[in-house]
């Protein structure tokens, strides 16, 4: 087995190289470069490190990465030095991350400066520089104010709002959300920046490169044919990155909602084989939980009530898993819907220039019944449209 390493150059002057590509440079023996028309060939001259320069195979690029593999065979560890960035679709990379693992080699990537053609990258780094000159002492003094802490709010917000537009399959909204969302990555990676801990490349890279470690079946040697079996990949490479903790453990981040975090919790029970083998064997717990809660409730007792009514939502999530439905999701969409027809409701009210309490509840439960009966309505006509 042998360690191949894939540098990334950036797209020219060697003050685009990174800490570690400069490192890697000068330890990698043996070193080939793509081209050595690059400065850095010359950086690495100067220094005098030897390298082998594959400019003859521009013509025949699909060479170059049977080349490498069969020199990653006859050494211990090689380097493989091209412009830019490493994962903007070097046929020689693709080669490596696909057969490499395969033959029993290590693939590691150095992620390069990119040479942002016309795209998203060019249209990324316009957001990144707005979102620079908006924390300027030039630019706008409530985004200057903004810290990660201030700004979980707005994260938040516009996940769902994200969400919202999903579910209501309003697709000039979902763009526009799309980059409300996508500016508070940039907005968290500019202050980063600034604190000298991360920007918005290492972001991306970090994301690309855990793509394609936890896809296995895709750039290695492993193959899958099914979305659970796609699944079970991603989660074993995620525990062996993260390391293995105690047997059985399970791990969810302590930050999400409790109801998300339940529903993550019981996943990772079930999959430990902690779980109930059938739909009817959850239902059957909320009911009993159901039951339990009242009994509670009936005796009086405002912290056995609490512990019972934790019981139950607990139960209520189980259920939900086993219909295959996000809690979260399920219960936001509940919330739109109670919204929707409260405001119908309050309409009505409204027109009538007299208070919610002159009202009896039985008048507006037909308000209510009424908002139900145009709701479905409009399901339907949608639904016909499609």
């Amino acid at each position: 087995m042998s360690n191949i390493t894939i540098i990334g150059l950036g797209p020219g002057p060697t003050r685009h190289l990174t800490v570690a590509a400069r490192r890697a440079l000068l330890l990698e023996k043996p070193l080939f470069f793509k081209t050595k028309d690059h400065p850095a060939a010359l950086y690495c001259r100067r220094r005098r490190v030897h390298f082998q320069a594959l400019d003859r195979f521009a013509a025949a690029p699909r060479l170059i990465g049977p080349i490498l593999l069969s020199a990653a065979g006859r050494h211990s560890r090689i380097g493989y030095a091209l412009p830019g960035h490493p994962l903007e679709g070097d046929l020689a990379v693709d080669y490596l991350l696909r057969r490499a693992p395969a033959s029993g080699h290590r693939v590691k990537i150095i992620p390069g400066v990119a040479h942002s053609p016309p795209g998203a990258g060019a249209s990324l780094q316009r957001l990144e520089r707005i979102m620079t000159l908006l924390r300027s002492p030039r630019g706008c003094p409530w985004d200057r104010e903004q810290t990660h802490r201030s700004l979980r709010g707005c994260l938040i917000e516009e996940a769902y709002e994200v969400i919202a537009a999903i579910e209501r399959d309003d697709y000039t909204a979902l763009k526009e959300e799309l980059g409300d969302l996508l500016l508070q990555v940039v907005f968290h990676s500019e202050i980063a920046r600034e604190e000298g801990r991360f920007d918005l490349e290492a972001v991306v890279d970090g994301i690309a490169a855990k793509l394609i470690r936890r896809h296995p079946h895709v750039f290695g040697i492993s193959r899958e044919s099914t979305s659970a079996g796609a699944i079970g990949r991603w989660e074993q490479v995620k525990e062996l990155e993260k390391g293995a903790g105690a047997a059985g453990r399970i791990q969810v981040d302590p930050a999400l909602p409790a109801l998300l975090r339940a529903y993550k919790i019981q996943q990772k029970a079930a999959a430990l084989g902690f779980d109930w083998p059938s739909l009817e064997g959850a239902v059957e717990k909320l009911k009993e939980e159901a039951v339990e809660l009242k009994d509670a409730y009936l005796q009086g007792l405002p912290g056995r009530i609490e512990e019972e009514f934790g019981d139950f939502l607990f139960a209520a999530v189980n259920v939900a898993r086993f219909l295959k439905l996000n809690p979260e999701m399920a219960l936001e969409k509940a919330l739109r819907k109670f919204l929707t027809r409260f405001a119908h409701v309050s309409a009505r009210v409204a027109v009538t220039n007299r208070p919610f309490s002159s009202f009896s509840l039985e008048q507006l439960d037909r308000w209510w019944e009424e908002a139900k009966v145009e709701r479905e309505k409009i399901a339907k006509k949608q639904e016909s449209s499609r």
